[in-house]
């Protein structure tokens, strides 16, 4: 059956990136579904740099982040107006409720020197899932289904205080072209050396079947650290003799540093670097994906 699928299930590395910022429930779970999605869609390429997935938008949520290194690095953040959130008077809005109209841009860097790849759709639809499968739609006349699901965990340590985590858990689904463009020899991203690109030719009563099973995960099994990966594509495609590749570790990672920041503040004039002076006179930069702090004396860049 010519049918690729990835499922993508996270738990600590989601934690970590959301417990760098104080973000509200609702902004959390936009950026848990859209380091989701980039996850999801970074690891079904076969990358020499980084892939991003970015929303650019008017409403209270304007701005999301989530990119992915080669080697499973992961990390994001979201930018918004935290009295536009309050006041939306739910903790489960809309996207559009959060998010207004905008884009969403999916971006291959294949780093210095070689092309970038982009991918721009509208920010439509109910959720960051059908947005992707808008991308999909729309770029490569591939027919896609995504569900991503976010979860708070409420688990409770030995002391009896909740942990507050946040797990994530997405499948997708592809219908491999039977002729004709690029797709039919995209390597699958994580399969071993020398294993095909794509399986034998499938005829559409196949798409439709993988969809109707797709479609019966319940959003609790997503997110069950309990049940298998393994287990759970067995309880859906045991009958169409699905094959597992081995997972794709993710880690948060995060590039800024102090040579770094200080290499960035080099590119800016005195009187833009006057405007992020403290009140004792040292110039502070905060990164906003990892929400590190780093300061530095202006004499530093004197002659600069």
């Amino acid at each position: 059956m010519s049918v690729r699928g990835r499922l993508a299930r996270t738990g600590p590395v989601i934690s970590d990136i959301l417990g760098r910022h104080d973000y509200p429930p609702a902004v959390s779970r936009l950026v848990a579904e859209t380091l989701l999605l980039a996850s999801m869609l970074g690891t079904a390429l076969k990358l020499e740099g980084r892939f991003t997935v970015q929303t650019s938008s008017d409403g209270p949520v304007d701005l999301l982040v989530a990119d992915m290194t080669k080697d499973g690095g992961l990390r994001g953040y979201a930018h918004f107006d935290a009295d536009a959130v309050a006041a939306l008077g739910t903790e489960t809005p809309t996207l559009e409720q959060l998010t207004g109209k905008g884009s969403m841009a999916l971006t291959i860097d294949q780093g210095p020197g070689r092309n970038s790849y982009q991918g721009v759709v509208p920010l439509e639809g109910y959720s960051i899932a059908a947005c992707g499968e808008d991308y999909f739609r729309r770029s490569e006349q591939l027919p896609t289904l995504i569900k991503l699901v976010v979860a708070q965990s409420f688990e409770r340590d030995a002391s009896g205080a909740a942990d507050g985590g946040w797990r994530a858990g997405g499948i997708m689904i592809q219908q491999m072209p039977e002729d004709g463009g690029f797709v039919r020899d995209l390597d699958p991203g994580d399969a071993p050396e020398g294993s095909a690109a794509r399986q034998d030719t499938a005829e559409d009563e196949n798409w439709n079947r993988a969809k109707i099973l797709m479609e019966t995960v319940e959003d609790h099994e997503l997110v069950d650290p309990a049940l298998a990966s393994e287990q759970l594509l067995y309880r859906l495609y045991h009958e169409d003799g699905v094959r597992a590749f081995p997972p794709h570790p993710l880690s948060f990672s995060c590039r800024c540093s102090q040579d770094y920041i200080k290499g960035v503040l080099e590119g800016f004039g005195s009187e833009e670097m006057a405007d992020m002076h403290t009140d004792d006179g040292r110039i502070e930069v905060r990164c906003e994906f990892c929400s590190s702090t780093y300061n530095f004396d202006p004499d530093e860049f004197k002659g600069s």
